[in-house]
């Protein structure tokens, strides 16, 4: 099961789909031999296909919680596009965050810790975000690199 929660949800998707088919047509070579209606058999589709949209239905809400917030954007956004990041770790990286609390539109501050890996090596950022009007903003961030820590200046707009 752990293997699933990793998975993109296209994939996913399809894989269900495939799965179901092939029981579907398990089923129905099963219910041709034994003599079952064709009336049956129809039946036994519909709560098939009932079953794939509600699981689709439930991988799309899935999707839809995990996606990253603004916050998580803002970092990311902001980690990628630094010149001093891409040098030390190159592209692309990749980011393991905690997830920031949204203050519901309200003025906020986190100080998070963000895992960054690139093909260059593995690197940590101490990052301050602030959330003044609808937009979180680095405001400070340090790349911690082998015990050396690398002031990153802001980005302009």
């Amino acid at each position: 099961m752990s293997r699933l929660r990793g998975m993109p949800t296209g994939r996913l998707l399809t894989l269900t789909g495939a799965l179901l088919f092939g029981v579907f047509f398990v089923v129905a070579f099963v219910f041709r031999r034994t003599g079952v209606s064709q009336e049956t058999l129809s039946i036994v589709a519909g709560v098939m296909a009932y079953g794939f949209i509600a699981f689709a239905a439930a991988i799309a809400w899935r999707a839809w919680r995990r996606r990253p917030g603004p916050a998580e954007r803002a970092v990311s956004r902001y980690l990628s596009t630094h010149p001093a990041v891409v040098a030390w770790l190159g592209t692309p990286l990749t980011l393991e965050m905690p997830a920031v609390p949204d203050p519901d539109g309200r003025p906020g501050q986190a100080n998070l810790t963000v895992a960054v890996a690139g093909p260059l090596g593995d690197a940590s950022a101490d990052i301050v975000l602030a959330r003044l009007n609808r937009e979180w903003e680095v405001l400070h961030a340090v790349l911690v690199l082998d015990g050396e820590r690398v002031p990153l200046t802001p980005l302009k707009r």
